[in-house]
């Protein structure tokens, strides 16, 4: 499938899933070289025959890339880490509550960061399931 609102390449963004909706948070520009507030919500219908897919932008997009995303609750997850440009991290973490017509992100309590952590110059990590993730 072709999206019109994704013709410009982005990498190292986020997705979730939630029933049969797809959501694409942040991500870095390829041809400019920043990290936009990108936030798309594709969703995708399976009637029988051919599947209706439906991309739709929001406006309320963060500014990441290369973070960590962990599915807390059914309708809840968490963004941790990540970078705002190339040389800073980002700090910071955020919770987003996915609802039927209203999605929320806000920023949340970040945890006591080591100084291996705060100092390095990369780190990575991965969602280990059920909110727990592994940072290096």
């Amino acid at each position: 499938y072709v999206l019109p609102e994704l013709q410009s390449g982005f990498s190292f963004h986020l997705s979730l899933t939630r029933n049969d909706t797809i959501y694409i948070i942040g991500g870095h520009s390829i041809e400019m070289n920043t990290r936009p507030p990108n936030f798309y919500k594709i969703k995708i219908d399976l009637p029988i025959g051919s599947p209706a897919v439906n991309c739709y932008v929001l406006s309320e997009g963060i500014s990441v890339s290369s973070a960590i995303v962990t599915q807390v609750k059914e309708n809840e997850f968490v963004i941790i880490g990540g970078y705002h440009y190339d040389n800073q991290k980002r700090m910071i973490c955020n919770t987003i509550n996915l609802e039927d017509n209203k999605i929320e992100i806000v920023e949340k309590e970040a945890p006591e960061w080591t100084p291996d952590i705060k100092h390095a110059k990369i780190w990575f990590g991965s969602d280990m399931g059920n909110g727990v993730i592994l940072l290096g």
